[in-house]
């Protein structure tokens, strides 16, 4: 029977894969997924998996009931499944689904940190990785190549190169080359928005502003984190499109989690994203004008004024 490991799209997903990897010792097929769709995820899954591996993917308490259903049609079929996250749960979800599976879930700056202390603690490689997922969701980015290498998981061609160079312990080759020299073309337009940017001010004080990247090279956690430093800001929110919205601590302390909760998202008080659902008629504006704006986005820029 095959492995499997079921993570998020993002560098911390791709670096818990890779870990995950080394831990079965086996070449598992890998799914990339967001926590909102984790259910259809799991109901397109068959059931025959010796071991099933989600990793960094929160489970969002609307669709708890059909994540648990799922988790348990497929344990009951003789799956081991294991599942490592370091989001902030339900703490009824995390009653519930650690009756059905081995269940870690602790606060960490990344899933591949946690997944480290929890099973990979004797493996160098594994280790690096561990600190790459750290600057990366932390959004430090400190590491030389931790840009380059988010950059890669726009694509998922790029994802799973990426996903294999981690599971050798590469760090480094002509593609990661290539994707520092876009990276550099990213900063430069970033630069270059944040300058054109104005802070606007809350109800309750706080400095912030919304960066529209959609069209642009701009690369929207390096432009929310430059923005902050130059212009004082408590927090940014990033548009990247009709369906994405992400938000970013600042320079002081906010949580952003409960705005990105209320519009179907999640992640961490920090840094966490909203998953919107337009219209067809919404979307097809949206195709026809790269700054249109719809109904959920105005509300959600409406509410950050009460952050």
């Amino acid at each position: 029977m095959s492995d499997l490991i079921i993570t998020h799209v993002d560098l911390d997903g791709v670096c818990s894969a890779a870990m995950a990897k080394r831990y079965l010792k086996s070449d598992p097929f890998v799914v990339f997924a967001s926590p909102r769709r984790l259910d259809a995820v799991l109901r397109r899954t068959r059931e025959g998996h010796e071991r099933i591996v989600i990793t960094d993917l929160s489970l969002n308490h609307d669709i708890s009931e059909a994540v648990a259903a799922e988790v348990q049609r497929l344990a009951s079929s003789g799956s081991k499944v294991t599942w490592v996250d370091h989001h902030s749960w339900n703490p009824d979800d995390v009653e519930k689904l650690s009756k059905l599976c081995e269940l870690t879930v602790e606060n960490s700056p990344s899933a591949a940190s946690l997944f480290f202390r929890k099973y990979m603690n004797d493996d160098d490689v594994s280790k690096k990785i561990a600190e790459i997922g750290d600057d990366a969701d932390t959004n430090t980015n400190a590491l030389p190549n931790t840009l380059a290498y988010k950059y890669g998981t726009w694509e998922l061609k790029n994802r799973l190169l990426l996903l294999d160079s981690f599971t050798r312990g590469e760090f480094e080759g002509d593609f990661i080359k290539k994707w520092q020299e876009e990276v550099k073309l990213q900063e430069e337009d970033s630069e270059r928005l944040v300058s054109q940017l104005s802070p606007l001010t809350s109800n309750t004080g706080k400095k912030y502003a919304v960066i529209d990247v959609r069209g642009r090279k701009a690369q929207g956690t390096y432009a929310a984190k430059l923005a902050a430093q130059k212009l004082d800001l408590d927090f940014a929110a990033v548009i990247y499109s009709c369906r994405s919205i992400s938000f970013y601590r600042g320079i002081r302390d906010v949580n952003l989690l409960p705005l990105a909760e209320r519009h179907g998202g999640g992640g961490h008080a920090y840094a966490c994203g909203a998953s919107l659902r337009p219209s067809l008629y919404e979307r097809i504006l949206c195709f026809l004008s790269r700054r249109y704006k719809t109904k959920e986005m105005k509300r959600i820029i409406q509410e950050l004024n009460s952050i």
